[in-house]
């Protein structure tokens, strides 16, 4: 099954399920799974529908690069890096999400906007402009979703015992999930998007690495090996969502190597 084929069933599910208020459609998905090219697509085929769709990516509410070094010297210095629960600017989404929940068709939301390839925040001055009341808010991120139960039994890899050994970044994570359940509780309907394994979830996320270089001029990581190395941050996280998220998502989707879908 095609992409197309995928976003023709969530149209017709949508169609069935938008009301007066603003329908809130939570995506999840591990690093390269698809999750921004669904909801691009998603977008296109609700538009000419007359349904006023807006996509916020969980990656646009990241600390900045000084909030997050702060939290590296006060908590653990993995905390630097951006990901994992408790880098994200909780207040600024949940702001961002009841402004546009309450929005009328002369309202103007501003919209976050987060430059990976600078690590950091773009300046407030550049973030776009939402303008009405949307009819469909898409949330989508890596960590859509995720609890604390999904990696609370997991055993550390091997990344983790060399750069975690005592745990204290894994606990100050999981602690922070906890902080998020009123946002996913928000939801109205999840996709769940699922990779063959995390080596796939390696690749993609390095396919995508060589697509934003050759489209900005800018590369955050030089080769697979650096990939690998930050989608490390992730393994616990990704793989507890494969197993236990599941059983709240509408829909389950697979997508292989090729970009072939099917529902699990």
């Amino acid at each position: 099954m095609l992409l197309a084929d995928v976003i023709s069933d969530l149209v017709d599910f949508l169609n069935h399920k938008i009301s007066d208020a603003p329908y809130v459609l939570a995506v999840s998905g591990g690093q390269g799974a698809g999750k921004s090219t669904m909801c691009k697509a998603l977008e296109d085929a609700l538009t000419p529908k007359d349904k006023k769709t807006l996509t916020l990516s969980l990656d646009d509410f990241y600390h900045s690069a000084a909030t997050r070094l702060k939290l590296a010297d006060t908590i653990h210095p993995l905390c630097a890096t951006r990901g994992v629960p408790g880098t994200h600017d909780l207040p600024l989404m949940r702001h961002t999400l009841a402004q546009l929940q309450a929005a009328d068709e002369t309202s103007r939301t501003q919209i976050p906007r987060f430059s990976k390839s600078h690590d950091d925040r773009f300046p407030e001055k550049d973030w776009p402009i939402f303008e009405g009341r949307p009819d469909v808010i898409i949330i989508e991120g890596w960590c859509v979703g995720a609890e604390a139960s999904f990696v609370a039994n997991a055993p550390p890899t091997d990344w983790e015992r060399q750069h975690d050994p005592d745990g204290i970044w894994k606990r100050w994570a999981m602690e922070q999930a906890e902080t998020y359940k009123d946002i996913w509780n928000s939801r109205d309907a999840l996709i769940l998007l699922r990779q063959k394994d995390f080596e796939q979830v390696i690749d993609s996320r390095w396919t995508q690495e060589q697509q934003n270089a050759r489209d900005s001029g800018v590369w955050q990581f030089e080769n697979r090996e650096a990939v690998a190395d930050f989608c490390a941050h992730y393994e616990s996280w990704t793989k507890g969502i494969w197993e236990y998220l599941p059983k709240y998502a509408d829909f389950h989707i697979y997508r292989d190597s090729n970009y072939v879908f099917s529902y699990l």
